[in-house]
């Protein structure tokens, strides 16, 4: 009977619609935007994370901001002497082993001067092994030449990047560092040319190269492991029978020559002392992917632990902190469109509270005439609810309808971007939307909170009226 009242005086008022229609029209606008920046952001996450960052970073702890392309303080901006990460050898073996991690990729970070017959411009080097590091990033796609093979020189060059600088596959380019009146240039070949499955201005810094390169032109100590140097049982013999304090005590001068037998070292050592680069520990950065990327935040947080229980200097974080500037940016924006639209619903809210307060003041003589012939407090406050949250929950349904099919819309118009900073902020050069169950339940969420929330005050007027002075209008 309470329920039949309560939507019968909803249909008999014409407020009644204005108030669902305000609420619908808030409740579209939360899908319609979350569909919107869900779409975008897991756009940007993707392109970032297989294109670079990976699911997981890892890095040496340091005094400031540290992301693949170095030092990222605001003061500075630029990159410095980076870190080792350390102790490196025992930091692989444990992710490698870790069954949560799919893949991982060792990295060296470096800036210098690129240069080319045309052309200078500044790069960030990325020294990496290159086979394995194009099956960790599946958005590099080679288009011409191919990946330098491990012991080898080469360059990598976006398309945009080659095209900029007017170089070919097979070109000789200069990476050059200047400290003070001297300088440092290595020559090294470009031996393929890459595009990014999606386009993103960042990306477009990014110059790969073969790590003992960067190595080099950094000025890095290139240290191994001792437990990865190996030679024969037949040269540990060797080395442990004889003094090499006393090899030449008695040694004379003689003009004779001496004929020694011949040395033999294997082709495993061979391939070892020119594969040695493989065994380097000189590395900043260990790039990661995992099987469930949904398990990534988990996973940070494990692995935090486990390098403080066993003392290391590191930390892993996620692709976010390890993309740079341009990815705090991005996000410093989306919050703060994010801002104006809970600013736009908090302007919806107060509109809806203040209609439903006319409503109540509007029905002064009604709710009087009520409580003259026996209705209580109680009963006046749970029509008042009742009503209330009829019109929220109609509202809440309907701007869940409006808000999905707008953003089918959106989807359906393929509205795209030709603006540099608008493809980095939506993740791509065409807009998506992205509607997921969750978002709708929290937009449906939202409108029982209006409900609630504009139900308070109405109330309290509802139940300060005098019946007396209500059936003589007074207000």
């Amino acid at each position: 009977m309470l329920l039949y009242l309560a939507f019968k005086n909803i249909i008999s008022k014409k407020s009644s619609f204005v108030i669902i229609l305000f609420i619908a029209f808030a409740v579209m606008m939360l899908v319609v935007t979350n569909a919107v920046f869900d779409s975008t952001e897991q756009g940007v996450q993707e392109t970032f994370v297989s294109s670079f960052t990976g699911d997981i970073v890892i890095r040496p702890q340091y005094k400031s901001p540290l992301s693949l392309f170095g030092d990222e303080t605001p003061v500075t901006g630029t990159l410095t002497e980076l870190p080792n990460l350390i102790p490196y050898n025992e930091i692989h073996d444990y992710l490698a082993s870790n069954p949560l991690i799919s893949d991982l990729v060792p990295q060296v970070s470096g800036i210098s001067q690129l240069s080319s017959d045309s052309e200078d411009t500044k790069c960030y080097m990325f020294g990496v092994p290159a086979e394995k590091y194009l099956q960790v990033m599946k958005s590099v796609n080679i288009i011409e030449g191919k990946a330098w093979s491990d012991g080898e020189k080469g360059i990598m060059l976006s398309s945009k990047y080659a095209q900029n600088m007017n170089v070919r596959v097979g070109d000789t380019l200069q990476f050059a560092i200047s400290e003070g009146f001297s300088s440092r240039i290595r020559a090294v070949p470009l031996t393929a040319i890459y595009d990014y499955s999606v386009e993103n201005s960042i990306l477009d810094k990014i110059v790969l190269t073969n790590p003992e390169t960067v190595r080099s032109i950094m000025d890095m100590s290139d240290l191994s492991a001792a437990d990865k140097i190996e030679i024969s049982d037949s040269a540990e013999d060797m080395l442990a029978d004889s003094d090499l304090d006393d090899l030449f005590s008695d040694a004379e001068d003689k003009s004779e020559v001496v004929h020694t037998d011949e040395i033999k070292i294997s082709q495993e050592e061979i391939d070892a002392l020119e594969n040695s680069y493989t065994n380097s520990s000189s590395w900043n950065f260990l790039i990661c992917r995992v099987h469930d990327p949904k398990k990534t935040n988990k996973i940070i947080k494990a692995l935090n632990k486990t390098f403080k229980e066993k003392d290391w200097p590191c930390e892993a974080v996620n692709w976010r902190s390890s993309a740079g500037s341009t990815a705090f940016y991005l996000f410093i924006l989306r919050l703060i469109l994010n801002i104006g639209i809970i600013i736009i619903l908090g302007a919806g809210f107060i509109v809806v509270n203040n209609t439903l307060v006319i409503n109540v003041l509007d029905r002064i003589r009604e709710i009087g005439t009520m409580r003259a012939i026996g209705a209580n407090k109680r009963y006046i406050t749970k029509e008042c609810a009742a009503e209330t949250m009829i019109m929220a929950f109609v509202a809440g349904i309907l701007g869940c309808i409006l808000g999905s099919f707008a953003s089918m819309v959106v989807s359906a118009s393929h509205l795209t971007f030709s603006n540099t900073f608008l493809i980095q902020l939506f993740g791509g050069s065409v807009l998506h939307t992205s509607v997921r169950l969750s978002n709708l339940c929290s937009a449906f969420g939202l409108s029982i909170f209006i409900g609630l929330i504009a139900w308070i005050y109405p109330l309290i007027n509802a139940i300060r009226v005098n019946p007396v002075e209500a059936m003589q209008g007074v207000k």
